[in-house]
This record gives structure tokens, sequence and C-alpha cells, in this order.
């Protein structure tokens, strides 16, 4: 096949795109490995943000709304209080030295006026700024300190425009960053637009479900006098939010659904978690969990009910058979080992029924040998894409969140470990004191499709025995976290260490 015909030339020279895009229309635009449940968090507080900045200006009506496809400003940058934090080399030979108060002064001055970039150098303003709030060289340093241990992967070798520090207020809220001099746009490697997308799935939640989510991300942003964002603001002048010109505003991420119940699962667990009355970082990290967890219910989601087309089933979700940790091997753990790689086939087989009817939106060819070549190049393409950035990327956020193991196996199964039954825990009982420890099981089941102690279905050939050993086995485990009371009347109940009183 010559030049002109080949799939990538003919689709770019009509559409603009490098490929056709076979996979983001069944699964949205886009997901990428890189992209971790907390990465995939702070990406989505970058659009609430913006989001919310454009309704203070009046461009939206409303933080949540399905009609919102459009970011109206440039992502906050704070390049300043991330270069003190991550690009100041310097700080602790000058803490260190025996130097004057006033010599230490000068020294990280002339550093910071000497930086490379217009955009990375200090200017009077900022050191008189940080001058007036530190009257000594040690406390500024110890501010500096303090706020660098809420930094998300201290220890990755991340260039310093991929650093984070917990959004914990507005003040911490920014975007991954091309730090080459010149580039005005902002990096897609760690914020690749599935923040975007877990966005648009809480746009696409219930009408009450919006309006909710707009009060407590509203409340959550507005909130403006902790110590926290006092450190920020006396380290350095906040960023002016300027509205992009109208030819520079760009679309948000793709996303092919009106709605799924998962969408509202979401909302619902994102309205719980805010809605606690928890430290803003504890929040972070349960909101983490659950976003990760639903977005790859999302991806499976997508599969099983494409499968389900296929056999006369309307609404099938995936299911997830998980095990509390063991030694020992059961049929829980070949049976959920088997789960993931039958999950993963179907994605692929998705994509494998979806490509004729999606190839038709982009072929213009007249000659059946060249329109049969396009779709084989094309569908390749599409197979290789998917097996890059689809099939494993639940098996990311899972892994992230502590969703799956290969724990004594060599191949990954579904396993409920301490840090995600923490997060289940106090996203299912939410202002609830307690549960009882059945009804917190079949809440399991009938919300997340978390099977504990029953088959998720009727030809499974797991045992009884084992069903009874993994509940056994998690309600030791939630003991052990004391989330678990045991009552004289022989009953136990899940309880939420958070709330006092319990029982």
């Amino acid at each position: 096949m010559d030049e002109e015909n080949s799939n990538m030339i003919n689709v770019q020279k009509i559409y603009g795109l490098k490929n056709i895009p076979y996979v983001e229309h069944i699964w949205g635009h886009r997901f990428r490995p890189e992209q971790t449940p907390m990465l995939l968090l702070f990406e989505l507080f970058c659009v609430i943000e913006n989001q919310y900045q454009a309704k203070r200006q009046g461009f939206i009506k409303n933080i949540f709304s399905p009609e919102n496809d459009t970011l109206y400003f440039r992502h906050k940058r704070n390049f300043k209080l991330r270069i003190l934090l991550y690009q100041n080399e310097i700080l602790e030979t000058i803490y260190r030295s025996k130097a004057t108060d006033s010599e230490k002064w000068e020294r990280q001055s002339d550093f910071l006026k000497n930086l490379d970039g217009n955009n990375f150098c200090f200017k009077d303003d900022d050191i008189e700024h940080i001058r007036k709030n530190y009257k000594s060289f040690d406390n500024f340093y110890n501010a500096l300190k303090i706020l660098g241990s809420l930094t998300f992967d201290p220890l990755s070798n991340k260039r310093w425009t991929s650093k984070f520090i917990f959004p914990i207020s507005h003040e911490y809220i920014w975007c991954d960053f091309n730090s080459v001099e010149g580039s005005e746009g902002e990096d897609r490697r760690f914020f690749s637009r599935g923040g975007e997308i877990v966005y648009l799935m809480l746009c696409r939640s219930s009408e009450d479900s919006r309006l909710r989510l707009e009060e407590l991300f509203s409340e959550w942003l507005e909130s403006d006098g902790d110590s926290y964002s006092n450190l920020a603001k006396s380290l350095a002048i906040q960023e002016e939010r300027y509205p992009l010109e109208s030819n520079k505003r760009r679309n948000l991420g793709y996303l092919p659904y009106e709605g799924m119940q998962c969408f509202e699962t979401l909302a619902e667990d994102v309205i719980k978690t805010l809605n606690l009355d928890l430290e803003r970082l504890d929040k972070i990290k349960i909101l983490s969990d659950m976003i990760g967890f639903h977005i790859g219910n999302y991806i499976y989601s997508i599969g099983e009910q494409n499968t389900g087309v296929e056999n006369g089933v309307e609404d099938r979700s995936p299911t997830y058979i998980a095990e509390v940790l063991t030694k020992t091997t059961n049929s829980i753990r070949k049976a959920s080992i088997q789960s993931v790689s039958t999950q993963r086939n179907r994605l692929k087989r998705t994509l494998t029924n979806s490509i004729p009817s999606l190839f038709e939106w982009y072929d213009d060819t007249d000659d059946p040998i060249d329109r049969d070549n396009i779709l084989k190049e094309s569908s390749e393409d599409a197979l290789d894409y998917l097996n890059k950035n689809i099939v494993g990327y639940p098996h990311i956020c899972f892994r992230h969140i502590g969703f799956v193991s290969r724990k004594n196996t060599r191949s990954f199964r579904y396993v409920i470990t301490e840090d995600f039954l923490h997060s289940l825990v106090i996203t299912l009982l939410g202002s609830e004191k307690r549960l009882e420890f059945r009804k917190f099981m079949k809440a399991l089941t009938e919300r997340y499709n978390i099977f504990i102690d029953q088959p998720p279905n009727q030809d499974s050939e797991i045992l009884q025995s084992d069903l009874n050993r993994n509940a056994k086995n998690l309600s030791v485990l939630l003991y052990q976290m004391g989330m678990l009371r045991h009552l004289s009347d022989a009953c136990s109940y899940v309880v939420n260490p958070y709330l006092e009183d319990t029982l």
C-alpha cells in the first residue's frame, strides 16, 4: 500500500488525527499507565478549581453540569512556591553554614534571582514578600521543610514541575508542566486527561449529587484561614487567575456515555468522603482509593456490558471475587486469578467487535483492497494502543489502592488489604456509627460487586468452606484494625473509628 493510502495519512489529512480513535470512542480520551489514582485526583482538583473560577466570573452557571466541556483558564502553576520547595538546591547548604543570618538571606536571594527562565527567576517583589514574612532564615527554612513533608511520593526522581503537595487547600492545586523554557503547555505524561474523565463522570451524575458536589468542593476551595494556606501565602505571592482568550480555551477530555450507574456511585462516594469529619489529608487518601476503584471498574464495565449485549444481557457489571490474604492457596484464589484474565480478554473482544462499525465513520475509500488494508492496519494499531494503555490500567489503579496482589502466587488476583479495606469501611458507613458484619459484606457485594462470602455466579466452582474461611479472615482483619466489635449477643459490628461512642 502506498503512503497516500496508509491509515495514518488518510485519517490525518481528512480529520487531523494520527490514527482512527477506536479505543477513545469506547472508553474515552484518555487514560495512560503513568497516571496513578492519586494523580487522577490531582488533575481532578485542577479541573474543579478551573471551573470554580469560571463560575465566579460568569462563564458557566455550575461547576458540575453535563454541558460543561470547556476550560476557560489555565490550570494553576504556582512556579515560585514549587521552586522554593523542589529547586532550591542551595537551601540546605545555606542553612547549615556558619554564615550570619543576613549573609544567608543574601545567598538565597542571589540564587533565586539568577535562575534561568522568565517564569522561574525571582523578582525583587518576590524576595521582599518572603523577607517581610520571615524575620529569620531559620524560620524560612523550617516553613519549607513543613510544606515539603506534605509532598506526594517525595522520594521519586520526577522533575520538579511534576511534583505535588497534597491539595489540602486551593494553594496547593497545580498542574503538571513542561519545564522547558519557552513552552507554555501542560505536560500530558502524568496529567493525561484521566482526571478530566473523572470530572465528566461527576458532571453526569444525578442533579442532587451534582448540587451537593458543588457545595462541598466550593467549601474546600474557599477555605482560606488554615495554617497551611497561610504558609503558602507567606512564601509566594498568590497567582493571579486571568481567563484565556477565546481562541486559547481548550475542550475537556471525551467521555462517550451520557450516564452510567458507576458515575452515580462514584459521585455518592465522593460526597460521603467530603462530608466526613476528618482531616483533609485523610479525605484525600480515601478519595484517591475510591477514584482508583471506580475508574478501574468503569473500564471493566464497558467490556462486561458489551459482552452482556452479545449474550442477551442488557446491564452487566464486573464482579470481583476478593481473597483476604492468606498463605495457603484455595479455590477463591484460583477463581480470582482466572477472573482477571477473563476481564482483560473481554476488553480486547469489545474493541474487536466495535471496530467494523466505528471504521464506517472514517472510511472514505472507493477501492475495496485499500479499504481492507486500511481496516487491517488501523485495527492492529488500535489493539496495540489498547494493550499499552487500557488493558492494564484497571490493574494499575487497583494495585495502587491495594485491591490486587500476587503475593504467594505468580499471577495477580483480587485481594482485600488493610489500606483499601479502611477506605471501604469509611466510605460505606459514612455518617453511620456501625453496621452488622454480615450486612457489611452484603453491602460490598451490592454496591461494589466485591464478593467475600459468596460466589459471583451460580456456576462457580468455589468451595463454600473457602468462602466461610474468607469471611472469618475478613472479620479478623477488621478486628486487628480496630474496626470490628464483638457483642455478647453473638453479633459482630463493623464500626467507624472516627465517630465517638460507637457502641
